[in-house]
């Protein structure tokens, strides 16, 4: 809605990038530094901040279309918020924590590890009389009032104020689902492994510090607003959340939550170091933590540049495609592609989902229903391609022990094959196959492949369709 309001104003694509991309990242920077200053202290929130500066992924997503770091700002800003609160029971900083966490989900739906950590922290420092602390109430009510304008949107649309829940994670890890261990990997891959060493040091640190006092601190309700503990709660809650419940495949963005506790503690870890090496001149201090960051951006920076180079071209067949299809057609006539957000962007016609529903429905079981499908819709062009997924009828992707992929198209009775240099070493592409009553031309592209196929859907009898 944001983007769409820019539009309608007069911005363009660089613009929307920056004022809903870059600034949110710029500001999730300053809000990272004001966290880690509440939690800890101020050199700590600094070493955090500079650190979120250079690193890769912030980098590279910084320049993407996603609404990551709007919703993280929001997250953020919601834990400092809360932090107060723990620290001085105050309605203020409960509601606004309330609020800011409402608004982070209203752009990612994992917005709610703020409140489930919150929670968790909640229970550990009043144990059940959480339920009867007034500031917690008001958190709840602040968030719920947030929440109403967005349920009542997904009521309107599709008939379910909660009908973003089923798109979320399924119930236990499966062979095709796996639990998504992989979420720790990124412990390791965000800050890389000098940062990630330090990390370790302090998070262990940590940990043993408050195993040498967990009697007092269960013993002193006061004790418990512990920066340490209310650290590793949310990096415990955002990996468990990401392990069990989402599962499967884990982006780097998803867990972006975990960074500014990652390097949190990785100051933590530095300022452990110096201690125990007897380090107490400011000046060689701040030589090593010099050094360290040199180190750290030239990696990241590197990682970042190479990341780009190899992803500049990933879309760009989709964009052409869709650029193809906006010059060979009218504003009213319709296309059907699993590539919904990139059509719709740059084609400016509606888009029909071509994928079945991914959770809890099964929309095309089939290709006779889709076929129906159709002939309901009729839209002018229909897309396949490497870019999405598709149901297994429509489209495959098959890879063999010689290094050759394999594409088969089984609803249009096509196939093609290359080898890992991306060569071709197969191809039987029907240039027209009718079903039935449906005919489907192939009209992009046109003597070449690039990954995405654009048939041209027509509604009446040929007995005489060409195959190529």
């Amino acid at each position: 809605l944001a983007a769409a309001f820019l539009i309608r104003v007069g911005f363009e694509e660089f613009a929307l990038k920056f004022i809903l991309v870059v600034l949110p990242a710029t500001l999730l920077v300053y809000c990272t530094y004001l966290l880690g200053k509440e939690l800890f202290d101020k050199k700590t929130g600094l070493f955090a901040a500079l650190a979120s500066a250079g690193m890769w992924s912030y980098l590279f997503w910084g320049a993407r279309f996603q609404p990551d770091f709007l919703s993280l700002t929001f997250q953020v800003l919601s834990l400092l918020f809360f932090w107060k609160m723990f620290k001085n029971p105050n309605s203020k900083y409960a509601v606004l924590g309330g609020a800011c966490a409402a608004l982070g989900f209203y752009f990612k739906i994992s917005a709610l590890l703020i409140p489930l950590s919150i929670g968790v922290f909640a229970l550990w420092k009043d144990r059940l009389e959480m339920f009867k602390k007034k500031v917690y109430w008001q958190a709840l009510f602040a968030f719920i009032i947030t929440m109403i304008p967005f349920m009542f949107w997904q009521y309107a649309i599709f008939g379910n104020p909660t009908a973003f829940a089923p798109s979320y994670g399924v119930e236990g890890g499966t062979a095709e689902r796996p639990l998504g261990w992989m979420a720790l990997d990124f412990f390791i891959h965000l800050p890389k492994e000098l940062f990630f060493f330090l990390f370790l040091v302090g998070i262990i640190t940590a940990l043993l510090r408050i195993g040498l006092h967990f009697d007092i601190l269960v013993k002193d309700k006061e004790k418990r607003v512990n920066a340490q503990i209310f650290s590793v709660i949310i990096i415990a809650v955002v990996a468990c959340f990401y392990i069990f419940y989402i599962q499967g495949i884990i982006e780097d963005r998803w867990v972006f939550l975990i960074t500014p506790f990652i390097f949190y503690f990785a100051a933590q870890g530095i300022w452990s170091i110096f201690a125990w090496l007897n380090i107490h001149s400011k000046g060689i201090k701040l030589f090593i933590i010099l050094v360290l960051f040199i180190v750290f951006f030239y990696v990241q920076t590197t990682h970042t540049t190479e990341l780009v180079k190899n992803k500049l071209p990933s879309y760009v067949a989709v964009k052409e495609a869709a650029l193809w299809i906006k010059d060979h057609s009218s504003s009213n006539e319709k296309i059907v592609s699993a590539s919904y957000t990139q059509m719709t962007a740059y084609t400016e016609r509606e888009v029909l989902i071509f994928a079945p529903c991914t959770y809890g429905c099964n929309q095309f079981e089939n290709d006779l229903v889709f076929d129906r499908y159709l002939k309901e819709k009729r839209p002018k062009y229909i897309t396949f391609s490497l870019f999405e997924g598709h149901p297994p009828w429509a489209f495959q992707q098959r890879q063999y022990e010689n290094g050759v992929q394999e594409i088969v198209l089984p609803y249009l009775n096509s196939s093609l094959a290359f080898n890992q240099q991306g060569q071709v070493v197969g191809m039987d592409i029907k240039q027209s196959i009718q079903r039935e009553d449906l005919i489907f031309t192939l009209v992009y592209p046109l003597g070449g492949v690039n990954g995405i196929f654009v048939y041209e859907v027509s509604y009446e009898k040929n007995s005489s369709p060409q195959s190529l």
